[in-house]
């Protein structure tokens, strides 16, 4: 067996408590990840919903709302697939949670002016008003997730330092010599 005794829990016990919170492994915590996943699937059934009608007189609208659930639908599989797999840590950028915030803050805003003006130009439809339906819903949960952002400190937590010391406390990033002053 093997012994667990205090050298070890430096470098084998988590002692961050953000890293209890977060999801199998991926940089979310639960909270975000159910509605970034719940973002995902009402999109994709608002797209879908969206794509089987057949017919419409002002095709306008339809074809907004067409463009924005997919284009939501899309984002959200790339946020959650950067967020999910180990492409997070190789990708290396520094302002991550900035982009996803405001990623989530236009498409939540454009999902619901695209909600609101296929409403205003479809035909009267079954079908136009369930993808409606799930287009408004879709944009909540685009706008609820941002909105939870805002209150948890979402874009405080973790921001990553370009200039972490070294072992002996240099800054790395920095240049090896000083600039040499001119003599007089």
């Amino acid at each position: 067996m093997a012994d667990t005794g205090p050298a070890y829990n430096p470098t084998t016990v988590s002692t961050d408590p953000d890293k209890a919170n977060r999801v199998c492994g991926s940089e979310l915590d639960l909270k975000h990840f159910v509605l970034k996943l719940l973002q995902l699937v009402l999109s994709f059934v608002a797209f879908i919903c969206e794509e089987i009608i057949d017919q419409c007189n002002s095709c306008g609208g339809l074809y907004f709302f067409e463009f924005v659930s997919c284009s939501a639908f899309l984002l959200s599989i790339l946020v959650l697939i950067v967020y999910w797999t180990p492409l997070r840590k190789r990708i290396r950028i520094p302002s991550f949670r900035k982009i996803d915030f405001w990623v989530t803050a236009a498409v939540g805003v454009l999902f619901l002016i695209a909600s609101i003006v296929f409403v205003a130009t479809m035909d009267p439809s079954s079908l136009g008003q369930v993808s409606v339906a799930f287009g408004f819903l879709a944009s909540f949960a685009f706008l609820v997730e941002l909105w939870v952002m805002h209150k948890s400190g979402y874009l405080k937590k973790n921001q990553e330092d370009h200039s972490t010391p070294g072992t002996n406390g240099v800054v790395e990033n920095q240049p090896l010599n000083p600039p040499v002053q001119a003599s007089a």
